[in-house]
């Protein structure tokens, strides 16, 4: 019988936190207005997701700039597409979703809030104006990660 390994994330500073909560603020601030501005207010929970990604957990191999930009379009895309071409049932949205999943690892651009994407876009019959809705957040998103994260004494991205 297997256990469950306990795996301790470092202890942040309170400056690290404090910085990091700004910079999530001004982050979701800019998706409200992005998704006012679209009329689809639910994609506020996939970049909400890379809200955290990018500022909590900024050295994760999902938060990198390729991961975040690159998921959010290829599963929105892919999701787009499938919503098109299959029957709106919730088999499809299954299918589409294991999809989209698979079509992010095998291209090594798995970002795990994009796979929300999917489900947004069943959810609204979404169209493709998402596309550059996403692109749209999840650069800012990466920008103000770049900028925020000089204050927190952390690169980003990555090296």
């Amino acid at each position: 019988m297997r256990r469950f390994v306990k795996i301790k994330l470092p202890k942040p500073t309170w400056r690290e936190v404090l910085v990091e909560f700004i910079g999530a603020l001004i982050g979701i601030g800019v998706l409200v207005g992005l998704g006012d501005l679209t009329s689809v207010p639910l994609l506020w929970a996939p970049l909400g997701g890379t809200l955290v990604l990018v500022f909590g957990a900024h050295a994760s191999p999902y938060s990198q700039p390729m991961n975040v930009l690159g998921g959010h379009l290829l599963s929105a895309g892919l999701g787009l597409i499938l919503l098109w071409i299959l029957p709106h049932t919730e088999i499809s949205l299954i299918i589409t979703v294991g999809l989209v999943i698979a079509a992010m690892r095998l291209t090594r651009l798995t970002h795990p809030p994009a796979g929300a994407n999917p489900i947004v876009i069943y959810l609204t019959s979404a169209s493709w104006a998402v596309l550059p809705t996403l692109a749209l957040g999840a650069v800012v998103i990466l920008i103000l990660g770049f900028f925020v994260h000089k204050f927190s004494a952390h690169a980003y991205p990555a090296h």
